[in-house]
């Protein structure tokens, strides 16, 4: 497992720190990819209960009794992982994975700060006028984005302009939007570059934007 900034023993009159619907990702052993379930419960001590992973027919045959794996997710704005391994696929009467009841959960803050270079398709509300953007840089204060310089209708924006953007996530089938204040704006070729300041954020873009920080997170 990666190094993480805090060893937690479990307290046992706490257990551990998730919520039910809880988005996991999972790395199993002898698999380059990792997969993601929804935590759907567990007994204190003895096991938990996971929904089959996402792509299940592409690891199914690594879910067998005693492979280990690593589980990592996201809870009040810390990333969780902890050492696990498979008890026992479930198929019948409901579609389920057991993993062993982990002792020591590894605890870190979310680099949340941290610029990402992401390619996020989305679109842009400004000075009257709708465009197309591509969000290239990434994290939970702002962003930076490209759009062309083809809007004969628009005075470029400048700092201090506020707008409307809104992303397609991967994963997320709606496209979700937020408030931004321009920050800074360079051109370059037949392009504008803008850096953009997070406004009043509400849970329905800060969720699924912290959930996707977190998917493309370096734990190295």
């Amino acid at each position: 497992m990666e190094e993480l900034e805090g060893i937690l023993e479990l307290n046992k009159s706490e257990g551990i720190y998730i919520d039910i619907g809880t988005k996991v990702y999972m790395e199993i052993d002898d698999v380059n990819f990792s997969v993601t379930s929804i935590f759907i419960g567990l007994l204190r001590d003895e096991f938990m209960i996971v929904t089959l992973p996402k792509r299940y027919k592409s690891v199914k045959n690594k879910l067998f009794p005693n492979n280990k794996m690593v589980v990592k997710y996201l809870y009040e704005g810390s990333v969780y992982a902890f050492q696990t391994s498979v008890i026992e696929m479930i198929t019948d009467p409901i579609r389920a994975l057991a993993i062993e009841y982990p002792k020591v959960v590894q605890k870190r803050e979310l680099r949340v700060t941290k610029r990402n270079n992401v390619v996020i398709p989305g679109r842009a509300e400004a000075k009257n006028t709708e465009f197309s953007v591509v969000v290239f840089d990434l994290s939970k204060k702002g962003c930076r984005f490209k759009y062309r310089d083809d809007k004969k209708n628009m005075t470029p924006l400048r700092d201090g302009d506020l707008i409307r953007l809104y992303c397609q996530f991967p994963g997320i089938p709606d496209e979700i939007g937020a408030m931004a204040c321009v920050r800074n704006v360079r051109r370059e070729k037949d392009q504008f570059s803008v850096g953009a300041e997070f406004q009043d954020i509400t849970k329905g873009f800060l969720t699924p934007l912290m959930h996707f920080l977190f998917s493309i997170e370096d734990f190295a």
